[in-house]
């Protein structure tokens, strides 16, 4: 398995920004009206989201997220895992428009902050709290004034996103995108660009790598898919992959599935099965819907979604799909809300006009095709491209003749007319599960999880929780959050703001009472009930519970703990949660993080021998192995000298005697490490070495170890 990457910005250009939970930056502007993240800059800036169980970042360039071989987060998941197990790689925003015959495209491209997009500078870029629990809200824009498009070709638009995230099920696998997209004819310098800029595309284009914890082939055995409506293209008795009416699953309102129809073509999903979260408007374009022994009174709402998982490598033996568990997860992308669009399908019923919203395309390649001109990028974003048949919805690759590569999808909605200074609006919505429909987590060791169509299906329902809309009667978003309906799903209390050490007795946590002043948005009061002490060994996930503290008879709370069951030497995570009196609770995402704001663990040291005694010193783990636990959190892989006295030298040799490296032990305690790189940085080969451990008075003791690589 590969080693967690060491985070790193991109050189000299990206500014990793710390923001974590209700956290606090000196890097930033307090709005005055409250204690809000702001800032103001035209500097290319990223917003870490590590809210959720899939952990993102937001930029200010026209990136909605990705590794892009940085060792960025790019729906990492689960986040906090040892591995930065990320399952996108890049992200590009694309909108197209035709402007006097010619097609002209503004796009994202490698690397990110090399592309067209140029952050809006006069827009105050904002992280925290929001509509969701985190928000981030960034600008871009294509002006005329944008050094980083060509002359004569920028479109005048300034894109605006608010993305939203929640820590706690089931909205915690998604990450939405609110998208404004406003046309200002002043701004562009395309020759007969004028009051309106017409056949308007917009398109998400994303390369997903499934997943970073396939330690053979990452990218290149990755198969690509659709659900949704195809406008009868995959009517096809050829296709067996994917076709239309496709029927083999039967999804329940639990999360789950069988493996057995249910007359319902899997590409849809039931709204109206679950009243308490699925409301029903207006009945009038309702459908009778049996299911499973039950009948239900809703409608039938396709996904219309895209998404990328992981094949069977033809250069590895057997079967490794899903890499036995570590890269099980399917990525895709959906478009809950556009504006009305010829794709769109239309019901008119007596008084009652039902709008099912539907994308123009859905489209893929590969990694050497991708397209570079404005006319290859506009033919994908409208569904007409060669290289996929002209098919408006691109068939799986197996059906026409191609095997497991490194694809990207397109995901497009359009053509639409936009007037100079009207606003575009519209909702993006990406997540991942465990495959399409749900599976046991046994290699990360969470449990069932909830597979893609689930995750997308509670996107829905988040998205009109609150609202006087539904899927058949779609409402736009409106930008101020006290006044939009939307995505009024309860939300737990904040996470506390931890603070740990060790200490003579244990470790030592103490944190503030941020989360029992918190008002909840719907009952506008506290509701705060009692905290929970967690902790974590090796990496930030699977949270043990070993603590919980409620008031007492006066009402009184603790905001400290002791830990003394921490054994020294080994790397631990500690998080505080709160927990309201419906029983939800706050993300395990207040533990210590670095500079770069990633999960920074904490050993407790050990007591180092009496001084110029080395008769007890030993190595951990020996034998090490590179797919060791203890060895994931580190940068390089990590061994450790224990019961040193507090004053040695270490003197490291292969079996056959040679000098690969001296450490200089000087920290008073009784524990070293080394990240088994010799003296020359390279790292060291697998294979049995010897140690000498010598104290300021000559006395030493001679030891070996083993290293299997």
């Amino acid at each position: 398995m590969r080693m967690l990457k060491k985070y790193m910005r991109y050189a000299g250009v990206i500014v990793l920004l710390s923001f974590s939970l209700y956290a606090r930056n000196k890097n930033v502007l307090y709005n005055k009206g409250g204690d809000n993240l702001l800032t103001k800059t035209s500097e290319d800036l990223t917003f870490q989201i590590l809210t959720p169980e899939v952990w993102n970042y937001m930029s200010n360039y026209g990136s909605l997220g990705g590794e892009f071989g940085a060792g960025l987060y790019g729906y990492s998941w689960p986040g906090g895992a040892a591995v930065n197990n990320y399952y996108l790689w890049g992200s590009y925003f694309v909108v197209g428009a035709k402007v006097g015959g010619r097609y002209y495209t503004t796009y994202t491209q490698y690397p990110p902050t090399n592309g067209m997009w140029e952050p809006n500078p006069d827009f105050i870029e904002y992280s925290g709290p929001g509509k969701s629990v985190f928000d981030v809200l960034v600008s871009w824009d294509d002006f005329k004034s944008n050094p980083r498009n060509s002359s004569g070709r920028h479109l005048g638009v300034k894109v605006i996103i608010r993305t939203l995230s929640w820590p706690h099920e089931p909205y915690n696998d998604f990450i939405a995108h609110e998208i404004y997209i406003i046309y200002d004819k002043t701004q562009s310098d395309i020759s007969g660009a004028g009051d309106y800029l017409d056949s308007v595309f917009v398109g998400m284009w994303y390369d997903c790598d499934v997943s970073n914890a396939d330690a053979s082939n990452p990218h290149i055995d990755d198969l690509v898919g659709f659900n949704g409506w195809t406008h009868g293209e995959w009517d096809n008795p050829d296709f067996t992959q994917l076709y239309d009416n496709m029927d083999v699953v039967t999804h329940l309102s639990n999360d789950t599935f069988l493996s057995e129809p249910d007359g319902i073509p899997d590409f849809y999903f039931i709204w109206g099965d679950e009243p308490e979260y699925e409301k029903i408007i207006d009945s009038t374009c309702t459908t009778t819907i049996s299911q499973n022994g039950n009948t239900y009174l809703g409608y039938l709402i396709p996904y219309g979604m895209s998404y990328i998982y992981d094949g069977d490598d033809p250069a590895q033996p057997g079967d490794d799909v899903g890499e036995d568990g570590a890269s099980a997860g399917y990525i895709g992308g959906v478009w809950i809300y556009t504006p009305p669009t010829p794709s769109d399908s239309i019901t008119v019923n007596g008084t009652d006009t039902c709008r099912m919203i539907r994308p123009w395309s859905h489209q893929w390649w590969n990694w050497e095709s991708d397209p570079a001109t404005d006319e290859d990028v506009y033919a994908y974003l409208k569904g007409k491209h060669p290289a996929t048949l002209f098919y408006r919805y691109a068939p799986h690759p197996k059906d026409i003749g191609f095997k497991e590569f490194d694809y990207r999808f397109l995901n497009t909605v359009g053509p639409f007319r936009l007037k100079s200074g009207d606003t575009l609006k519209l909702v993006w919505v990406v997540g991942v599960g465990q495959g399409l429909d749900g599976g046991d987590d046994s290699y990360w060791g969470r449990g069932w999880q909830r597979g893609l169509r689930h995750v997308i299906e509670w996107a829905f329902k988040a998205y009109y929780a609150g609202d006087a809309g539904d899927p058949l009667h779609p409402t736009p978003p409106k930008f101020d959050p006290n006044k939009d309906t939307h995505w009024k799903i309860p939300v737990p209390p904040p996470a506390p703001l931890l603070r740990y050490s060790p200490s003579p007795q244990g470790v030592a946590l103490a944190w503030d009472n941020t989360a029992e002043n918190y008002i909840d948005p719907l009952k506008g009061r506290a509701d705060f009930v009692k905290y929970r002490v967690y902790r974590a060994i090796y990496q930030p996930l699977n949270f043990e519970l070993i603590a919980e503290i409620t008031p007492d008879a006066n009402g009184n709370i603790a905001h400290s703990y002791v830990d003394n069951q921490a054994t020294p030497g080994y790397p631990y995570y500690y998080a505080v949660t709160a927990v309201d009196e419906d029983g939800l609770e706050s993300p395990t995402n207040n533990y210590l993080k670095d500079e770069y704001n990633n999960p920074k663990a904490l050993i407790m040291p050990v007591s180092p021998t009496l001084e110029n005694d080395v008769s007890k010193v030993y190595v951990t783990p020996n034998p090490f192995k590179g797919s060791a636990k203890w060895s994931q959190t580190e940068v390089h892989s990590t061994i450790a000298f224990m019961n040193l006295p507090p004053s040695c030298n270490i003197y490291i040799f292969t079996f056959s005697g040679k000098f690969v490296k001296k450490i200089v032990h000087r920290s008073g305690t009784g524990m070293e490490t080394w990240n088994l790189l010799n003296e020359d940085g390279i790292k060291v080969s697998s294979g049995v070495y010897i140690y000498k451990v010598e104290a300021p008075d000559g006395s030493y003791k001679m030891g070996k170890f083993v290293i299997l690589d």
